[in-house]
């Protein structure tokens, strides 16, 4: 009647990092480094709240001192065969300094 289920992607079940801190572009090496290191899996990358300019708690511009070159460490995770989520808290919908 209503046909296939839709499932979720596999790795969307399997290991997530996440922690709420100015996080930057070398923690992101090290971050995956370690877990390598200790053969621990990886599936899935969480950058929180602190990615992003500290105007107020939205927006969708990095914050240039974390991560001068976002591009540069977005193409890495995804090297590492890792999905990448952004957390980002919409406080105050989208502001003059979301789009820049």
């Amino acid at each position: 009647m209503s046909g296939k289920t839709i499932m979720v992607p596999r790795y969307a079940s399997g290991v997530w990092w996440s922690r709420w801190y100015n996080l930057n572009n070398l923690d992101l090496i090290k971050v995956t480094e370690d877990y390598g290191n200790r053969a621990i899996p990886l599936d899935v990358f969480v950058i929180d709240m602190d990615w992003h300019t500290k105007n107020d708690w939205s927006g969708f511009t990095f914050d240039p001192h974390l991560f001068p070159f976002p591009r540069d460490s977005m193409e890495y995770l995804w090297r590492m065969g890792l999905p990448v989520t952004l957390n980002i808290h919409d406080a105050s919908g989208v502001n003059s300094w979301c789009a820049s």
